[in-house]
C-alpha cells in the first residue's frame, strides 16, 4: 500500500477511536440511560462515512466492547453472561449492517461525483469544440472581406516593388526614392502579416488561458478584422472607452469571439435596413469597484422577439443559414468568466451587454 493510503487509514482509525470515545463519555455521563446505543451508532456512521469501511468495522468492534464493558452486566468487565448475549448481538448485527450501508452509500456518492466531473469535463470539451467551429464559420462568412484586407497590402507591395525597380533603373539611380519604396514594402508586408496573425489567433484551437486582458485592444482588433464588412455595409463604427479602462481576467481569444459574434449580429441586422443611418456603438463602462460593462448597440430594426432571453437559446436563429449558436456560446463564455450577458430592446435598434469582473 502507498504511504497516502496508510495515512488515510491512520486518520480513519483515529476518527473511529475519537468518535467511540466521545460516545462512551457522553453516554456514561447520562447516568444509566434507557437506550445507551444511539451515540454508538452515530460514531459508527461518522467513522465509516469519513474514514472508510475498515475504520467503520473497527468502530463497530470498539463500540461493541465499550457497550459490553460499561453497560452490560457485569459492568466494568468484558465477561458476558449468557442471558446478556442477545442484547449485545442486537447491537452488533445492526451496527454491522449500518457500517455496510454507509460504506455502499459513500462509494455510490463518490462514483456519482466522479461521473459528474467526467461529464462536465466532456461537456466543456464539446463546448470548446463547438465554439471553435462557430469561430471558423464566422471567419468563413467573412472570407471575401478577409481576402480584400490581405490583398490591399499585397497590392501595395507589388506597386512599391515596381516603383523601386524604376528608381533603380534610372540614370543615375535614385537611391533615396528606392529606399523609401523599400520601406513602404516593409510596412505593407508587416501590415499583411498582422492581418494574418489576427485571423490565426482567432481561428486556432487552444486551451483557454485566463490572463489580464485589455478589452480596448480586443475590441480594436476585432473591429480591424471587420473593417471591410463595416465599409461594405456603410456602417459607421463609434467606440467609447472608459478612462481609465481596468483590465479583466479572461481568455483573449474567447473574449474576441464574444465581441466578434455581437458585432457580426449587429452588422447583419443593419445590412437589410436602408431606411435609417447605420451606426454601431461599442461602449465600455466601469460599474462600481468590481465590474466592467461592455455594450454593443446598433441602429437596426431591433430584436426579432418579444423576450430577449429567447435570443440566447441554443439553435434559435432568424437567419436562413444560421446555426443559432453564436449568442448561446457567447453567454457560456461570459458566464465561464464570472460575468453575464443579456440583451435589451430600446426604442430603436438592439443592445447587447455583458459584464465581467475587473482583474485585481
Amino acid at each position: 500500500m502507498r504511504s497516502e493510503e496508510y495515512s488515510r487509514l491512520a486518520r480513519g482509525f483515529a476518527l473511529a477511536t475519537v468518535s467511540v470515545t466521545v460516545a462512551v463519555l457522553v453516554t456514561v455521563s447520562l447516568k444509566n440511560p434507557v437506550f445507551p446505543t444511539p451515540l454508538f451508532f452515530a460514531a459508527i456512521v461518522i467513522s465509516t462515512w469519513y474514514g472508510g469501511g475498515i475504520p467503520g468495522l473497527f468502530a463497530v468492534v470498539v463500540a461493541s466492547l465499550s457497550l459490553d464493558y460499561y453497560f452490560i452486566a457485569p459492568a466494568g468487565s468484558l465477561a458476558l453472561n449468557k442471558p446478556e448475549m442477545p442484547y449485545l448481538f442486537e447491537f452488533a448485527l445492526p451496527a454491522l449492517l449500518t457500517c455496510w450501508f454507509v460504506k455502499k452509500r459513500r462509494l455510490t456518492e463518490t462514483s456519482l461525483r466522479r461521473a459528474r466531473d467526467e461529464l462536465e469535463s466532456r461537456v466543456q470539451q464539446r463546448q470548446a469544440e463547438l465554439s471553435h467551429v462557430t469561430r471558423m464559420m464566422t471567419i468563413g462568412e467573412m472570407g471575401v472581406s478577409v481576402a480584400h484586407e490581405v490583398n490591399q497590402p499585397l497590392a501595395a507591395v507589388v506597386l512599391n516593388g515596381d516603383a523601386c525597380l524604376r528608381w533603380l533603373d534610372a540614370h543615375p539611380p535614385n537611391l533615396d526614392q528606392a529606399r523609401q519604396a523599400v520601406n513602404r514594402i516593409i510596412d505593407e508586408g508587416n501590415r499583411a502579416a498582422e492581418i494574418v496573425r489576427r485571423i490565426r489567433a482567432l481561428s486556432k484551437k487552444t486551451a483557454p488561458q485566463k490572463l489580464p486582458v485589455n478589452l480596448r485592444e480586443v475590441i480594436e482588433e476585432v473591429a480591424s478584422l471587420l473593417d471591410r464588412e463595416l465599409t461594405r455595409n456603410q456602417i459607421s463604427l463609434k467606440t467609447e472607452f472608459a478612462k481609465p479602462l481596468p483590465p479583466v481576467l479572461g481568455d483573449r481569444v474567447q473574449l474576441q469571439q464574444v465581441i466578434l459574434n455581437l458585432m457580426v449580429n449587429s452588422i447583419e441586422a443593419m445590412s437589410g435596413d436602408a431606411k435609417r443611418a447605420r451606426e454601431l456603438l461599442i461602449r465600455t463602462e466601469v460599474r462600481g469597484p468590481d465590474n466592467l460593462d461592455v455594450t454593443v448597440a446598433d441602429s437596426g430594426p431591433g430584436l426579432p422577439v418579444e423576450d430577449p432571453e429567447q435570443m440566447f437559446t441554443a439553435f434559435f436563429t432568424t437567419k436562413p443559414q444560421g446555426l443559432g449558436m453564436g449568442l448561446s456560446i457567447s453567454r457560456t463564455i461570459v458566464e465561464a468568466h464570472g460575468g453575464r450577458l443579456w440583451a435589451t430592446n430600446p426604442g430603436h435598434g438592439a443592445e447587447f451587454h455583458f459584464r465581467l469582473p475587473i482583474h485585481g
